[in-house]
C-alpha cells in the first residue's frame, strides 16, 4: 500500500458546522472580502510586465465584489434600490462590475465604497432594455448613476429597500451618505 493509498484510507471527511445567518456573519464576511479586496489591489498594483497574472488578479477582485453583494445584499435585503411593482426581477449592479473593479484599483473607490456600491432589483424587461440599447456592461457617468436608467427607461417608479421614495438626481456621495456602514455589522 502506497503512502497516498494508506493516506486516503485513514481520510475522514470533516463536518462543518453550519452557520446562520446573523450580524456575526455579516461582519465575517465584510472582513474577509474587505482584507482580501485591499490585499489584492496592493497586489494589483505590484505587477509589471505579466498581463496574464494582472487578468487573474482581476478575476479575483471581480469574486470578492460579487461575493460581497451576494451575500450580503442579494440574499439579505435583496437590493439598495427596488424597482416598485415590478414582480420579476433580477440583481442589478447600478455601476457595471467591471466599471466598479476598474475605479477600486485606480484607487477611485475605496474598498469599502466597491463593497458597497449600488445595487437594484430591476424588472427583467428593463434588464433586457439596459442590454439592447448597450448599457448593459457600460454607465454614461458613475458617480450619477441613475443616468445609465434614465437613458433607457423612466426612472420615477423606484424606491430604497426600506420604501423611502428615490430622487434619480443623486450622486454617488448621496448612496454612500445614506447606505453608510447600514449593513456592514
Amino acid at each position: 500500500m502506497s503512502i497516498l493509498s494508506e493516506a486516503i484510507a485513514n481520510f475522514r471527511e470533516p463536518v462543518h458546522t453550519p452557520t446562520k445567518r446573523s450580524p456575526d456573519t455579516y461582519a465575517s464576511i465584510w472582513n474577509r472580502c474587505l482584507t482580501q479586496l485591499s490585499c489584492l489591489i496592493v497586489e494589483h498594483d505590484d505587477v509589471r510586465n505579466d498581463q496574464q497574472l494582472k487578468r487573474e488578479i482581476r478575476n479575483e477582485i471581480d469574486y470578492q465584489i460579487r461575493r460581497y453583494h451576494n451575500y450580503a445584499i442579494k440574499e439579505n435585503f435583496g437590493a439598495h434600490y427596488i424597482e416598485v411593482g415590478a414582480e420579476k426581477t433580477d440583481f442589478e449592479h447600478m455601476i457595471p462590475a467591471s466599471t466598479v473593479r476598474e475605479l477600486c484599483i485606480a484607487g477611485i473607490l475605496s474598498p469599502e465604497q466597491a463593497l458597497n456600491v449600488p445595487t437594484c432589483k430591476l424588472s427583467k424587461d428593463k434588464h433586457v432594455e439596459l442590454r439592447e440599447k448597450g448599457w448593459g456592461n457600460k454607465t454614461p457617468d458613475p458617480y450619477l448613476f441613475w443616468k445609465r436608467y434614465e437613458y433607457c427607461f423612466d426612472v420615477s417608479g423606484f424606491t430604497t429597500w426600506d420604501g423611502e421614495a428615490v430622487n434619480p438626481s443623486m450622486t454617488l456621495d448621496d448612496h454612500f451618505a445614506r447606505f453608510a456602514n447600514q449593513f456592514l455589522a
